[in-house]
């Protein structure tokens, strides 16, 4: 039983480098969009046209850039389910997390058929 816990942990521990990897991309990407989000000086002489075109762009920043803050959250909570040996487990049925699911959604809680369940 110990060989199992020690093989079931090592699979979690694999999944370390890619989470930390996703979130130093993440983290990259949010700091090359700083400027996108900045707020548009209304003083800034550009066209009417042009300045609501500018602010529908910064809104889909702020957008996108909340959206990655979101996922580099629910990643870090990955980080802390691999510490305590809790990643890759169903939060729903206690079942193991097919591997293949979480290659796809490295941050994923739930399996397949419990997310079938719950929608």
């Amino acid at each position: 039983m110990l060989l199992k816990l020690e093989m079931e942990s090592a699979v979690q521990e694999s999944f370390r480098p890619k989470i930390e990897a996703r979130i130093h991309e993440l983290e990259d990407s949010m700091e090359s969009t700083k400027q996108d989000r900045e707020a548009i000086s209304p003083d800034k002489s550009i066209g009417r046209l042009s300045r609501l075109d500018s602010m529908q762009m910064q809104q889909m920043a702020l957008g996108m850039n909340s959206r990655m803050q979101e996922e580099v959250r629910q990643l870090k909570e990955a980080l802390k389910r691999i510490d305590n040996a809790r990643f890759g487990t169903c939060d729903l049925c206690r079942k193991d997390i097919p591997m293949e699911r979480l290659e796809f959604q490295l941050d994923a809680t739930i399996c397949v058929d419990c997310f079938r369940q719950a929608s």
